[in-house]
């Protein structure tokens, strides 16, 4: 072993490049935990929330910029590719739109703070929007090749990616409203326990009066529901785009 070559010093049973790994791990923690309340991200701040010196953010990360999309990628990118694995795998187009829903909302209900990145309401990142624009063209471009692979021939006067667009949109909507009404129940609409008065007078602490006439309110979202939903859009795009499809 050459003198470049040679491990750092071991303090507490980890090396120089685990407490390097750990510190990095850290700040990337600190950094979402402060993007998904909406409050600004800075090098101060993040500092402050994981007892690190600014000398170990700039040793990782050149600006906060870096540090929110090195984020974002983290809670991101493992939700991507057993997507992508999902549509790829199943036999039949159905099945694989089935499959990617299913993996979706699974994974966005193993990691909460993952779609709070991806679909809070609260963040006002600039660096996040522009991210969440490049998982959404992302999963267009997916859905747009699953329905191509499934039409037999082009449809005349349509252009595939559009229409993959417009449907991934409702989707997003869908997952959206889902993961903040989650959220607003959790923690209430300030981001707080709700109070018995919220929850007992319907989640804002007044009163309601009924109208028998009133249209009825809409089930509440779930899961599985908001993974049905998703795959009945992707899956009708796919059937209304393709000439002679069987699935």
């Amino acid at each position: 072993m050459t003198a470049g070559d040679k491990p750092g010093r071991v303090y507490g049973g980890r090396s120089s490049a685990d407490r390097e790994a750990a510190r990095r791990q850290s700040l990337l923690d600190g950094a979402i935990d402060t993007l998904i309340t909406g409050e600004p991200l800075t090098v101060r701040g993040v500092c402050h929330t994981t007892g690190l010196t600014s000398r170990y953010f700039y040793e990782n990360f050149a600006s906060t910029d870096a540090l929110s999309e090195a984020a974002y990628d983290a809670c991101v990118s493992t939700i991507a590719s057993e997507v992508a694995a999902a549509f790829a795998a199943p036999p039949t187009v159905e099945e694989q739109i089935s499959s990617a829903m299913s993996s979706l909302v699974d994974a966005l209900e193993a990691d909460p703070r993952a779609g709070q990145i991806l679909f809070s309401t609260r963040i006002a990142n600039a660096l996040i929007a522009r991210k969440r624009q490049e998982s959404t063209q992302f999963f267009v471009g997916i859905t747009a090749a699953t329905a191509r692979e499934a039409a037999a021939e082009p449809v005349p006067g349509i252009v595939l990616d559009h229409a993959a667009r417009f449907v991934v949109g409702g989707v997003t909507q869908l997952l959206s409203t889902w993961l903040n009404a989650r959220y607003d129940a959790q923690f209430g609409a300030a981001g707080r326990e709700p109070s018995g008065a919220d929850r007992d007078a319907g989640g804002n602490g007044k009163s309601h009066d009924y109208d028998d006439d009133a249209e009825p309110a809409a089930p509440e979202l779930d899961g599985p529901t908001v993974a049905r939903t998703a795959s009945a859009l992707i899956t009708a795009l796919a059937r209304q785009l393709a000439v002679d499809l069987t699935l």
